[in-house]
């Protein structure tokens, strides 16, 4: 029982556990991601550092060997190009980034994701509008500079720049329709108000490498031990731990969903199930549960088999003690389960009369349905306080426990009536003959003795014309 009741018990403590551990574990992911986000800005402000040594190295350069395309003045130093368009003048000289030269100076992991550097120069009107371009330069640019100017339109994603943030605006995903390359950017806003005017200082591009989000995001996994991914503002994957992801999130509820500061990107965590809440003290838990189940089930069906088997046994047991035709006790039942002593007890021993007649008429089928008869008769009167035998063949042994001489007497009287009144052969009527004592017996052998007194009184019975009872 105390079994039963501590089954449920410790489920609800099971639960309760994981539900704890779920709090915990969200906790747990709120942290990492404040912390992510702090690796981010240090790594923001590595890059600004490396920005600001690579203007460091911009040299003023004469300007020469120029070649005019259309609207388009261009020339090109070491692979690196200078494009200036609707312009009326030239200047003598101009700023050149040799991005190369600083990218062999830098001691940093983000060298490989450094891609070009533009000057752009933006004025409201569009007749003094002049563009700076320098490294990665390509014949690609001429044609695309042919059509408008580099701003935000040579850009097939379009962001705006934010005033609020002096220091720099990072902004995801942008694809350059020069090279069609994907890249993200920081953006060093200066704004000038006079006469509306606004003038954006530089924009450095950087290859849109997985890579730049790889370490800190595989480091929320290891933390957690939950996949995680970096995702941009229109819900395609930057970079992800599960490299099963396709390039979309599909349901974004199957995630803890955080902002990665400064950005439209967005940091996902999957949500944990219950195996990833099991701890050791629930796993504990769990299989104590587990073997409280079995051990329940275990006894239950120990308690079913045992029931069973006293049933089979119980039903073998009188299967033995009972003669199969009449259903009464056979003499094993003397042998096995009659005790003793038997106080104020009658025994009487009944034989039916003329049955080998009834055999040897009728046949044997007759003669059981008339043994069959008379046991039926014998089970009516010794209902209670009373144990009945086939003796053997057709005579009958019953045993009155507790009993006086005048309500035993009435008891053999009623039994004679019965057995007069069988209806089993037509215009043949059965009876039987009766043999009674009357004494206590103490142990089988004033038992056998009593049987043999009743045995005698049966056989007077019998000789004085049948049909008889003959007692004491």
């Amino acid at each position: 029982m105390i079994f039963k009741l501590a089954y449920p018990l410790l489920i609800i403590l099971f639960f309760i556990s994981t539900f704890i551990n779920k709090n915990n574990l969200f906790n747990d992911i709120n942290l990492s991601v404040d912390n992510f986000n702090i690796r981010f800005n240090k790594d923001i402000q590595i890059l600004k550092n490396e920005i600001d040594f690579l203007d460091a190295t911009k040299k003023s350069l004469p300007f020469s060997n120029y070649t005019i395309d259309g609207n388009i003045t261009y020339f090109d130093i070491d692979g690196s190009g200078v494009y200036f368009k609707n312009i009326t003048s030239y200047p003598n000289q101009f700023n050149f980034y040799n991005l190369k030269e600083a990218k062999e100076n830098l001691n940093s992991k983000f060298n490989n994701s450094l891609l070009f550097i533009v000057y752009n120069n933006i004025r409201s009107l569009k007749n003094d509008r002049k563009v700076i371009y320098t490294d990665d330069f390509s014949q690609a640019w001429v044609k695309i500079l042919q059509s408008g100017s580099l701003s935000f339109n040579v850009f097939q994603n379009k962001r705006s720049i934010s005033r609020n943030n002096t220091e720099f605006a990072l902004y995801n995903l942008y694809t350059d329709k020069a090279h069609n390359k994907e890249m993200f950017t920081i953006i060093f806003p200066e704004y000038d108000y006079f006469n509306n005017a606004q003038k954006l200082r530089a924009l450095w591009y950087f290859d849109f490498d997985a890579k730049f989000f790889a370490k800190n995001t595989d480091r929320l996994k290891e933390i957690l031990g939950l996949n995680a991914c970096i995702i941009d503002g229109e819900y395609k994957i930057v970079y992800s731990t599960d490299k099963k992801h396709s390039k979309t999130i599909e349901n974004i509820q199957n995630f803890y969903t955080f902002p990665l500061e400064k950005t439209n990107y967005k940091i996902l965590i999957e949500k944990e199930g219950l195996f990833q809440l099991i701890k050791v003290k629930e796993i504990f838990l769990l299989s104590f549960i587990l073997f409280l189940i079995f051990y329940i089930n275990k006894k239950e069906k120990l308690k079913k088999e045992l029931h069973s088997l006293k049933m089979i046994n119980k039903i073998k047991s009188e299967l033995l003690l009972r003669e199969p035709l009449t259903a009464l006790y056979n003499r094993y039942f003397l042998q096995e389960e009659m005790t003793f002593p038997i106080k104020n007890c009658g025994v009487v021993l009944l034989d039916i009369d003329h049955f080998k007649n009834i055999n040897d008429t009728f046949g044997h089928d007759t003669g059981d349905l008339v043994l069959k008869a008379v046991s039926n008769s014998i089970k009516l009167v010794s209902i209670g306080r009373a144990d009945a035998f086939r003796w053997g063949g057709e005579e009958f042994l019953i045993i009155f426990k507790n009993t006086d001489k005048d309500n035993l007497l009435n008891k053999v009287n009623t039994l004679q009536m019965l057995i007069r009144d069988l209806d089993i052969i037509d215009n043949y009527k059965i009876t039987a003959s009766f043999g009674i004592v009357y004494t206590d017996i103490d142990d089988k052998d004033t038992f056998y003795s009593a049987v043999s007194k009743a045995d005698k009184n049966l056989y007077t019975a019998k000789k004085t014309g049948r049909d008889k009872i003959v007692a004491f």
